[in-house]
């Protein structure tokens, strides 16, 4: 077992485009963890990515990277339908998993993964990384405060540019893991979970396909535990953004994750153009600069997640302390993504049974 000094030693399963434009670049900034081997079933690809992050020992078969007893961990960076398959055979193999979300494409497989972590001493997180997002972690403690009142809404919009020509096939079919819903929406039904420390009931959804992929955007409402409405606007096919808003007696906090300076409370008299309150949003984000310009270094507060929740892999294994980011909250954000659809193809809301 690594410890201090030593270097943890790291297999990755999966080399795609977040390994190689997320992971990678944030595990070079860890001296603390050591990549020694790569798995990817196309083993052109394994062999690039490894050439460009000088990592030797390229292969085809997962089984033969869990096989390696120099490899104390693994990162499951695939595509969701081979998740529960992969995890379940590395932590039955004793390595400490991080597995990128969503944490499966079906419950049975998310309870799968659960099983096998009861029975394994081994680490696992989920990669729900916006939890580690600089200005998701001020807005929560903000709404620790009380200073928003009581809550009464919660808004989420995530969007993104992607043609049909550079979308990979698991992206485009839902049965593949592919869909705005469960691939990206996660992420947003996790941060709902994560703001308001409540879960969703009831859900509704409207979804379009476009001609490249199933589930390119997606319309929902749904209620929480707490009395508190939630809304969403997921879609593929327009412009970047990545935001939460939430509504309080006493206020409203926006949260942009694609800005530096994107964290704003709106007291609740104040209109958003008065110009006291612009000053002082202005004053708030030079005082912020100093971190900023400390994220940026890291490729921005958006790719600093990446590198914070490895940090927290790390201390779970070294320090043997919990996941914040449970295989349980995994499954729950996949629960409310499989609710939405069946409210899309049904027409119909969808209860969602919550745990007393």
């Amino acid at each position: 077992m690594s410890g201090p000094g030593k270097p943890l030693k790291l297999g990755i399963i999966g080399c795609g485009k977040v390994a190689e434009e997320r992971h990678l670049p944030a595990l070079k900034m860890i001296p603390e963890v050591e990549v020694v081997a790569a798995a990817d079933i196309d083993i052109d690809r394994a062999r690039l990515l490894m050439g460009r992050f000088d990592i030797d020992c390229p292969c085809t078969d997962y089984l033969t990277l869990l096989g390696r007893p120099d490899v104390q961990a693994v990162a499951v960076l695939t595509p969701t339908l081979s998740h529960a398959e992969i995890g379940v055979a590395a932590l039955d193999a004793g390595k400490h998993v991080f597995l990128e979300k969503p944490l499966a494409l079906t419950l049975d497989q998310c309870d799968q993964l659960i099983a096998a972590a009861e029975r394994s001493p081994a680490k696992i997180v989920v990669g729900f990384n916006l939890r580690w997002h600089r200005l998701v972690r001020r807005a929560r403690a903000f709404i620790q405060t009380g200073d928003l009142g009581t809550i009464t809404a919660i808004r989420s919009v995530y969007s993104h540019y992607r043609q049909g020509e550079d979308a990979p096939v698991w992206h485009r079919k839902r049965e593949l893991g592919g869909g705005v819903t469960i691939n990206e929406g996660v992420h947003h039904f996790d941060l709902w979970r994560y703001l308001l420390n409540s879960e969703v009931a009831e859900i509704f959804s409207i979804r379009r396909p476009s001609q490249f992929v199933e589930d390119s955007i997606n319309i929902i409402s749904a209620s929480m535990t707490n009395g508190v409405l939630a809304t969403a606007v997921l879609a593929f096919k327009t412009g970047p953004t990545n935001e939460v808003e939430i509504y309080g007696e006493a206020g409203r906090l926006y949260l942009s994750c694609y800005r530096f300076d994107g964290l704003e409370f709106h007291p609740g008299p104040v209109y958003p153009g008065d110009i006291r309150n612009r000053l002082r949003r202005v004053l708030g984000s030079v005082k912020d600069l100093p971190r900023a310009v400390q994220a940026m270094r890291r490729g921005g507060d958006f790719a600093a997640t990446f590198y914070e929740i490895w940090r927290h892999f790390l201390d779970c294994v070294h320090e043997n302390i919990a996941s914040e980011c449970t295989l349980e909250d995994g499954k729950r954000a996949v629960q409310i993504a499989l609710a939405a659809i069946d409210s899309s193809d049904s027409g119909l809301p969808s209860k969602i049974e919550v745990d007393s």
